[in-house]
């Protein structure tokens, strides 16, 4: 009943001061939806409805319509980073004749359209300052109602995470890069936010959804966490933007973190992060071996060879057993997912969805990195970090995908999403080239 009550009330309140506030915290909620996935949960028979994503979508579409004369002229496809996104969809979308299976790349293709649909209403609605942090804040919220949820599931007798998946994520990995960003977000929050009641709040977060992480297990979760929080830290920490008392404080806050990080961290998790070490020396014929995973990136490379434009959703998995090394163990079946984004786009949307793929990324960083500076240069420290924070956080997921497939991941287009809208709103009077 408790998580019910979890996902309901801000569900209706978030609906209820849309009303107000606008359709930005339609999206917020969408947000929420996201991350909870109640029709896939115990407690979705109590609530008095299930499936919201659909009617989200609508809403906001039909809000935007109605509305257009005001939400219409925020820039987005001027923005490099939405047309290499549009671009990958194409490519993927091509691929089609190619698919073995085809009814299920149709499936996956309209998912992949409705994200770019939600990306385009999202950065739409995103027009002030306030919008982004509340934006921010959703997921942060969403992402410690998912973690809070997971703490209280708990592991299975294989010393892993099962059954708490999202919309597009019934995996724990999955699942696990969803919520790696947030860690290093909520440092953010947590240094740059200068009330104590709010940072306590963040503090709470940072701490529910890392032991999250550490019950779910995930090797590439953790080197993204520790590559984004490296990165937020070395920027923050080379720069003058913070005293000599205040880089203290931080040196001696990430102490702390460490030191709950290390209480929060049980056997069974330090176990798992130390085979990233052992199975480098490994026979390559375990199939519980994650350095297999380089034979499947050297067989997605061959296949595209055969098919560079792609073959469509799961296309390696069908494909796999005649490209990988027939001495591979492989487990029960030779029928594998490729574990890698970058290999994902490559072997389902072809070079040219890489090549588009790959730009997107670099477009996105790229566009985080002139809003930082600009507001460096002005001296704006909070917005600053704010928008460091959020480009660590991509730096996290893009590191994390690259074990996973996560091709169509929503959250990680929604961070797509938040560097035009930083882009549009921290720039949008300074005269810098859009392209950039």
């Amino acid at each position: 009943m408790l998580s019910a009550m979890l996902y309901l009330i801000p569900f209706l309140a978030g609906i209820a001061m849309s009303l107000r506030l606008g359709p930005v915290l339609i999206f917020m909620v969408y947000q929420l939806d996201y991350f909870l996935n109640p029709q896939n949960k115990w407690w979705g028979s109590l609530l008095p409805f299930v499936g919201a994503q659909f009617y989200l979508v609508l809403t906001m579409i039909l809000v935007f319509m109605l509305r257009f004369s005001k939400y219409g002229p925020t820039p987005v496809f001027s923005h490099p980073q939405f047309k290499y996104m549009l671009l990958t969809i194409l490519m993927f979308a091509l691929a089609y004749f190619n698919a073995p299976f085809s009814e299920y790349h149709l499936i996956a293709l309209d998912a992949f359209v409705t994200v770019a649909i939600v990306v385009f209403l999202m950065t739409k609605f995103c027009t002030q300052k306030n919008h982004i942090y509340w934006i921010v804040d959703a997921y942060l919220f969403s992402a410690f109602l998912l973690s809070f949820y997971i703490y209280g599931w708990g592991r299975n007798s294989s010393g892993r995470v099962e059954g708490v998946g999202m919309v597009d994520a019934n995996d724990s990995n999955l699942v696990s890069a969803a919520l790696v960003p947030t860690i290093v977000i909520f440092i953010g929050r947590v240094i740059a936010d200068k009330r104590w009641l709010p940072r306590c709040a963040y503090g709470v977060g940072l701490l529910v959804t890392t032991n999250a992480l550490i019950l779910i297990n995930s090797r590439g979760a953790f080197v993204g966490a520790t590559i984004g929080v490296a990165y937020f830290l070395f920027v923050s920490l080379k720069n003058n933007a913070f005293s000599k008392q205040e880089k203290r404080a931080i040196f001696f806050g990430m102490i702390l973190f460490a030191g709950a990080f290390l209480r929060l961290a049980d056997t069974t998790f330090l176990d798992r992060m130390l085979t990233m070490k052992t199975e480098a020396t490994e026979s390559t014929s375990d199939q519980q071996s994650g350095s297999t995973r380089v034979y499947f990136w050297i067989a997605s490379i061959e296949l595209a060879k055969d098919y560079p434009f792609g073959t469509g959703a799961s296309g390696f998995v069908y494909h796999s057993p005649y490209y990988l090394p027939t001495d591979l163990d492989t487990g029960k079946s030779r029928n594998r997912a490729v574990h890698s984004t970058w290999f994902e786009v490559l072997s389902e949307a072809g070079f040219l969805g890489l090549l588009f793929f790959t730009l997107m990324i670099y477009k996105t960083y790229k566009a985080f990195l002139m809003v930082r500076k600009k507001l460096w240069n002005e001296k704006d420290f909070v917005n600053s970090a704010m928008v460091l924070a959020v480009s660590s956080g991509f730096i996290s997921f893009v590191v994390s995908a690259t074990f996973i497939n996560r091709l169509r991941a929503e959250v990680l287009y929604w961070l797509v999403a938040l560097s035009i809208c930083m882009y549009n709103v921290f720039m949008e009077n300074n005269k810098v080239d859009r392209k950039h």
